[in-house]
């Protein structure tokens, strides 16, 4: 038996302009990083080259089959997409779980692309880069499951830790941001999330998004333009190490990114933003493609236990973290890899 662990991701800045119908056009660039909240592949290898799977997120099955008789089940396509493109036949039972729910904004889907490309290319004895575990996660999530996502979650859960990464038609430029530690911990002291407690199909926001891209919709490229622009002020800033404007360059993210397309945000999330604010938080926004999911704010130190306070009075569950540096990583393989 072994363990594929992956971290899932918060975006700071960027997010919307690794969409390949935007950045093969006008270029793309994120600021992410990996916190200490993973999915999980579990596979214990069986003696009849049988497979089934089990989703916990979805409370799915994928019934006991032969290679041939692999299908997509809701919460287990991702696991058993990536055994079909490695054409690994070895069999085996595949349980995947992961510490955040579905629809989170956490990006735990690529995650979970990301977790199983590593572990299953390990099992088939394939030795991937990093970038070719990226470029394959994001493969069959986009145009095997056709899922409408962008390339960097894929990346973030890749390459692990903070990085800029730059999009164009041509090439992913990854660069690692290197920030010393005692700003890492007054960044993690800064910084919030919070689980709304709803989930969002983001499908939706993001087929909308994607349709507004190719009709060049004003409003939603400008928006994109300006959000790109932001992740290039962070990562200067994250370069030096200087933690001091982050939150107002989030919340500046977070007003821009309202304006890609409708749905994004709502009353409620508006009111919890307002109150944050209220409490004494500088900036923040939604992770992911919005509707939901996880907030993430900036507040100074001594504000921290007021917002905490306020937001889950209001009902929201806080998540502590920590940043995560190392990526994608196997548990006991010891016997698999001889």
């Amino acid at each position: 038996m072994i363990v594929g662990m992956t971290p899932v991701r918060i975006s700071l800045a960027g997010g919307g302009t690794d969409m390949p119908e935007y950045y093969e056009k006008y270029g793309g660039a994120v600021v992410s990083t990996n916190i200490d909240q993973f999915t999980y592949l579990i596979v214990n290898s069986t003696h009849d080259n049988s497979f089934q799977a089990f989703s916990s997120d979805f409370s799915s099955h994928h019934k006991k089959s032969s290679y041939d008789k692999l299908h997509t089940v809701n919460g287990t396509e991702i696991a058993v997409s990536t055994v079909k493109y490695f054409k690994y036949k070895k069999g085996g039972d595949f349980l995947i779980c992961s510490d955040v729910p579905p629809g989170s904004g956490l990006g735990a889907s690529s995650s979970l692309a990301v977790n199983c490309v590593n572990t299953i290319s390990k099992l088939n004895k394939q030795k991937l880069s990093k970038q070719k575990i990226a470029e394959t996660a994001f493969d069959i999530e986009r145009n095997i499951l056709k899922h409408p996502i962008g390339k960097q979650d894929d990346y973030v859960a890749s390459f692990g830790g903070f990085n800029y990464i730059k999009f164009s038609k041509d090439k992913v430029k990854v660069s690692p941001i290197k920030i010393n530690k005692p700003s890492i911990k007054k960044l993690e002291e800064h910084l919030l999330l919070f689980y709304i407690g709803v989930t969002r199909n983001s499908s939706i926001l993001l087929s909308k998004q994607l349709e507004h891209i190719k009709k060049n919709k004003e409003n939603t490229i400008n928006s994109l333009h300006y959000v790109k622009d932001l992740a290039e002020e962070i990562n200067s800033s994250l370069k030096q190490s200087d933690i001091t404007n982050v939150g107002e360059l989030l919340h500046k993210g977070w007003e821009a990114k309202k304006k890609f397309t409708n749905g994004i945000t709502n009353n409620h999330i508006d009111k919890i933003y307002e109150l944050a604010i209220k409490s004494g938080a500088v900036g923040g926004k939604l992770t992911g493609a919005g509707g939901g999911g996880h907030m993430l704010l900036y507040c100074e130190k001594q504000n921290r236990q007021n917002v905490i306070q306020k937001l889950t009075k209001l009902g929201l569950i806080h998540v502590p973290f920590h940043f995560n540096f190392e990526g994608p990583k196997i548990l006991n393989l010891y016997d698999y890899t001889k």
